[in-house]
């Protein structure tokens, strides 16, 4: 005798009530509100987070304000920035410019997604400012020098010629970090005064704010100003001097 198979109609399921469906929606706006409310008073100054002013603060603390401190119990508190001129000869100058400052305020400020772009020179400012900490004071002063011409050849055999000089791999890696700036300021001297304008030498100069301690968070940061002297122009292989230009320009 065969089996026969028997056909089952699957219950019909019942539509969930409109009450539920308006109560999920509501409370899914809810959450996506508070999560945007969230993101634009944790994150950097934008242009959102002032025009929200008092009633974003008054929303978020101190009920969901974020304690940072959980996963920075050491925070930054110093501050590098760089600065760079032009010489159009050994005696005339441009004025400094706060290329580190003009960075932020054309990435960062009033962004809600700023560009890694933001942090180019402060990277290499702080870069420099811990090797600069670990080389010697004849050393640094060799930095501070003034090379128009077979600049770091020069540097490195003015460094290895001071007493007790440091090791050859962290020399190379300071005139690595020299000739970096040296083409980042020359790149940027002819974006911004142009490239005709007769600049034949750059100079970068690093500022570090720190803090005040919490103790003395009334006083005003420290600043300090570590200088490096005149190189000649330096381009490495493939640098994309119009696209640098193009970036300079949006930021002016």
């Amino acid at each position: 005798m065969r089996d026969q198979e028997t056909a089952t109609t699957p219950e019909r399921q019942e539509p969930r009530p409109t009450w539920i469906k308006v109560v999920a929606g509501g409370l899914g706006a809810l959450l996506c509100a508070h999560l945007f409310a969230t993101a634009v008073f944790v994150g950097p100054a934008n242009a959102a987070k002032e025009s929200l002013g008092t009633t974003l603060t008054s929303y978020m603390q101190p009920y969901f304000q974020q304690e940072w401190s959980l996963f920075a119990p050491t925070p930054i508190s110093v501050e590098y920035s760089m600065l760079v001129r032009g010489w159009y000869d050994a005696d005339s100058s441009t004025e400094w410019v706060d290329v580190t400052q003009l960075e932020v305020d054309g990435n960062i400020l009033h962004s809600l997604a700023p560009s890694r772009a933001g942090i180019i020179t402060r990277r290499l400012a702080g870069n420099m400012r811990k090797q600069y900490r670990l080389i010697s004071r004849e050393e640094q002063a060799v930095l501070a020098g003034n090379y128009h011409e077979n600049a770091w050849a020069r540097m490195e055999e003015a460094m290895l010629a001071t007493p007790d000089p440091s090791s050859d791999a962290r020399i190379s890696y300071v005139l690595r970090l020299d000739r970096a700036m040296a083409a980042y300021a020359t790149q940027f001297a002819w974006a911004w005064w142009g490239r005709d304008s007769g600049i034949e030498y750059v100079e970068v100069q690093i500022q570090e704010t720190r803090a005040p301690r919490f103790d003395d968070r009334g006083d005003d940061p420290s600043v300090t100003t570590r200088e490096f002297g005149r190189r000649p122009l330096y381009l490495y292989d493939d640098q994309d001097s119009a696209a640098f230009a193009e970036a300079i320009g949006r930021f002016r």
